[in-house]
């Protein structure tokens, strides 16, 4: 249910602003989303979809932005809208951030100023960049008010920012793959039941055979016994 949620609200955005580039929406929605409690940004991204914030955010953008278009020239036509929504009687704080490659960015300057990530022909990840395997801003691509983090954190449902480390940046840029549940794999294969298999190491089910072998032989020649009612004769197999 999730794309024709999204692909209604960037159809409405643009309609609020032919102008906005793809990039720009996507973070447009994820900076106005709602983070929900308990869940890792692998599980849950920016947040839950907000698009009455969201459509405040679009209808402030300037309309004229282009390609030479400077790094941290203003955003907005209009004052920054406040960071929070109320529908129903019930308010809560946007995300205030947007979802990169390998870590997420946060800061007002995200829709106050504008990001060179916002225009066509780039991503929104080509905002980092790496130095001997640290993760660091790209500041031809994002201004000085963007800030990058440390870690992936599970939210506490109030803003990206905040909540408990789930993994540092470095485990998703060096040390290993990561595993749904946050295992880490680095030096072997993990299967299933928890073995690490590595260099040869012997898995249980050929244990087993060999303990078999040992005890039962290689069942190459048997013996059957055949009843033929009087007497009992043994025959090879």
């Amino acid at each position: 249910m999730a794309t024709p949620v999204v692909a209604g609200a960037a159809a409405l955005l643009l309609q609020a602003n032919p102008k906005l580039t793809p990039n720009l929406v996507k973070a447009i929605l994820m900076y106005t989303a709602q983070q929900l409690a308990n869940f890792d940004t692998f599980e849950q991204g920016a947040g839950e979809i907000n698009l009455e914030g969201a459509m405040r955010v679009a209808l402030s953008v300037r309309t004229d932005l282009s390609s030479s278009t400077s790094l941290g020239s203003p955003l907005l036509t209009t004052a920054p809208p406040a960071a929070q929504t109320t529908i129903g009687g019930y308010g809560f704080t946007w995300a205030q951030g947007i979802v990169l490659d390998n870590t997420f960015a946060t800061g007002a300057d995200l829709i106050t100023k504008y990001q060179k990530v916002y225009g066509t022909g780039v991503l929104l990840g080509d905002a980092t960049t790496f130095n001997n395997g640290v993760l660091v801003s790209d500041g031809t691509m994002v201004s000085n008010g963007v800030l990058l983090s440390d870690n992936i954190l599970t939210s506490s449902g109030i803003t990206m920012s905040d909540g408990i480390v789930f993994c540092a940046d470095g485990v998703l840029l060096g040390d290993g793959v990561l595993l749904g549940d946050g295992v880490l794999l680095g030096d072997g294969v993990l299967l299933s039941d928890g073995v690490l298999l590595g260099d040869g190491v012997l898995l249980s089910d050929y244990t087993t055979q060999a303990l078999s072998g040992t005890i039962t032989g290689d069942k190459t020649s048997s013996m059957k016994v055949v009843l033929d009612g009087s007497s009992t004769t043994t025959k090879k197999k």
